[in-house]
């Protein structure tokens, strides 16, 4: 209790549980001040995105009524998601139509130099990439992310090259890369994080972890069905043709204005 152990341990002898372990507790006024409490709402959010990460995982959610009358937050839910971060950003997109199918997998943790799951979709939305190590969400991202993108854009253009698409030359990481939703998971033994809230990721290792563990399987993927590939090639020249036309225009009105 307050950083101080109240009682040896004991040794109970061998346990029958299934169940593991189970942890109670709750703010200390002392410590936190009068009035500390939860809120539902994000621990509701962290107990799905848990059972997310971690695929095949059962979380049982249940709070008092009256903490969470008058909002949408359920009383009592049960999280399974075999599919995990293919089924969490099917999820997340909803009815979103998107230009493509996800591009979803992971790989072995049995490897021993970390696992990585990823899921991608191209949609005509804004895009965002929400990214976790460890499930700790990295909310300014890292080297893992950078990982996920090199592993994206490479990939693209290296497919585009082989087949005879020359128009994917103009294209740019932003242009790959923007108008997607992208969700990443990493495992990593000793994680280094910036700062005290770790939201960013900064171990170097990461980057060429994330990039090898997806590079093969998006090349995979990217093969298996030339005809969606080539709508997806199509968007991204498209965008950068768009993107270099743009540029051209202010470059014409620019030296317009100075004569």
């Amino acid at each position: 209790a307050r950083g101080e152990p109240i009682e040896k341990l004991k040794d109970l002898g061998e346990v029958h549980n299934r169940r593991g372990t189970r942890v109670r507790f709750r703010p200390d006024p002392e410590i936190f001040g009068k009035g500390a409490a939860f809120r539902p709402e994000r621990l509701f959010r962290m107990a799905r995105s848990k059972a997310y990460l971690f695929g095949g995982v059962e979380i049982r959610w249940h709070v008092a009524p009256e903490l969470v009358k008058g909002t949408d937050i359920p009383e009592s839910a049960t999280f399974h998601f075999p599919g995990g971060l293919s089924e969490y950003l099917a999820a997340e997109l909803g009815s979103e139509k998107k230009v493509v199918p996800i591009f979803a997998g992971k790989t072995d943790k049995a490897s021993g130099h970390g696992a990585v799951e990823w899921a991608v979709a191209w949609y005509p939305g804004d895009g965002f990439i929400r990214s976790y190590c460890n499930t700790i969400p990295t909310g300014e991202g890292g080297t893992h992310e950078a990982g996920l993108r090199n592993a994206l854009v490479r990939g693209l253009k290296a497919h585009a090259e082989r087949i005879g698409n020359r128009r994917i030359a103009a294209a740019t990481g932003e242009d790959v890369t923007t108008g997607v939703a992208m969700l990443l998971s990493l495992f990593l033994r000793d994680p280094q994080f910036q700062g005290q809230t770790k939201e960013r990721l900064a171990s170097v290792e990461a980057t060429r972890l994330v990039e090898n563990a997806i590079r093969d399987h998006f090349d995979h993927w990217l093969g298996a069905d030339p005809a969606t590939t080539r709508l997806l090639l199509d968007r991204i020249c498209e965008r950068a043709e768009e993107r270099l036309s743009r540029r051209q225009q202010k470059e014409m009105a620019r030296k317009t204005a100075t004569r």
